[in-house]
């Protein structure tokens, strides 16, 4: 699976299923590639904006995929106006 920042700034990613987690960052415009969740059910993924602050400013957001498989990308990015 692929995790991939299409952000102007470093985000913090969590990634998880049944058979584990991991959790990191992403340099923007940079991808993170976890090729052991390939292939596996109800993966969890979450991101939240650096840098953090006490108490949260931003709220994560997380999105759980039923099903991966090879090669599936998980991207988040920000719109503005």
């Amino acid at each position: 699976m692929n995790l991939y920042n299409n952000t102007p700034g470093e985000l913090f990613f969590g990634i998880e299923s049944s058979t584990g987690g991991d959790c990191g960052t992403i340099d923007a415009g940079t991808t993170a590639d976890w090729p052991s969740y390939d292939n596996s059910e109800n993966v969890t993924v979450t991101f939240a904006a650096y840098p953090f602050s006490e108490p949260p400013t931003i709220t994560p957001f997380s999105i759980t995929i039923p099903e991966s498989a090879t090669g599936m990308a998980v991207t988040i990015g920000i719109y503005t106006e």
